[in-house]
């Protein structure tokens, strides 16, 4: 493994929070708590990410909100604000977690790839946010602040055909912590990150499920990676 990095997680309380601090152990791992969300400047928002490497936003039912306004200005005010205050503090990339449930509304029996578009129920708020939250992600992306490596996770918990070990979980994302995705040899490769690399940092879909006969969503990108 690469050196220690200093990782920052966007929330605490969550489920997925606390499977981030297990997977990411081997890390110096910070978080930003509710008390760090209420400021007058955006401004202030920059000392959370003094020496951090990487900051970890989490997009889908990460943040614990009061009522369904509350969880869009999380996604979509507050997270511009996050993201712009990394980029002032020049941290070298971000890890959006999102999820497969965005493409809940698919049939059944159809195979889905990272190239598909997202289609959801837009009155179940938790997924109209995640969708808010990665473009949010990817806007800051474009503009070349810093890569972001978008994972939309599987199902962590049950046992269904999106589930998600821990352990395939902790083998990808701390692969996404260290791998180098700028340097020239990778840019030459058939793998996720070879377009458009020479302009720079840019947005990377992932789609992270376990890989078993009759799994849902293609994962042949994440695989290949992590030598599965």
């Amino acid at each position: 493994m690469e050196k220690k990095k200093n990782i920052l997680i966007s929330s605490n309380g969550s489920s997925i929070a606390k499977i981030l601090l297990n997977c990411l152990v081997s890390h110096n791992i910070n978080f930003i708590n509710d008390k760090d969300l209420i400021y007058s400047n955006p401004k202030e928002l920059e000392k959370l990410f003094e020496k951090i490497d990487v900051y970890v936003h989490i997009g889908f039912k990460g943040f614990l909100a009061k009522d369904e306004m509350e969880l869009i200005d999380y996604h979509t005010r507050i997270t511009y604000d996050l993201l712009f205050a990394a980029g002032k503090k020049n941290v070298e990339k971000v890890i959006s977690i999102s999820t497969l449930e965005l493409y809940k509304d698919y049939e059944a029996n159809l195979t889905v790839s990272e190239n598909w578009e997202t289609k959801f129920p837009l009155d179940q708020p938790e997924l109209l946010c995640a969708n808010l939250s990665e473009k949010v992600c990817k806007e800051f992306a474009r503009d070349q602040v810093f890569e972001v490596i978008n994972l939309r996770l599987g199902d962590l918990r049950e046992n269904s055909d999106t589930r998600l070990s821990e352990e395939k979980f902790k083998k990808s994302i701390n692969l996404m912590v260290d791998l180098d995705f700028s340097s020239e040899e990778l840019k030459q490769t058939k793998n996720p990150f070879n377009s458009a690399r020479k302009k720079g940092p840019n947005w990377i879909n992932l789609h992270l499920q376990d890989t078993f006969k009759g799994q849902k969503f293609l994962t042949n990108k994440i695989d290949n990676l992590i030598g599965v």
